[in-house]
């Protein structure tokens, strides 16, 4: 699986409407998949820890993160 980490039995196998196949990567804001779409286009699925959805600061920030990808 190269540089991918297998998903452990705590990580969630779908996130949306994304398939999740291997771990990417963590960090401060929590942990980053690799995805498939259901056409099988590969993608990076962040998810976010729970305690984060609630604050607002965040949320502003993540939002402007995604609109520059």
């Amino acid at each position: 699986m190269g540089a991918f980490e297998a998903l452990q039995d705590e990580d969630p196998k779908q996130v949306g409407p994304f398939r999740l196949v291997a771990r990417l990567g963590a960090g401060g804001m929590g942990r980053v998949y690799l995805g498939h779409s259901k056409g099988g286009r590969d993608v990076a699925v962040k998810v976010v820890r729970p305690e984060l959805g609630e604050d607002r600061r965040f949320l502003e920030r993540f939002a402007r993160e995604m609109e520059t990808k």
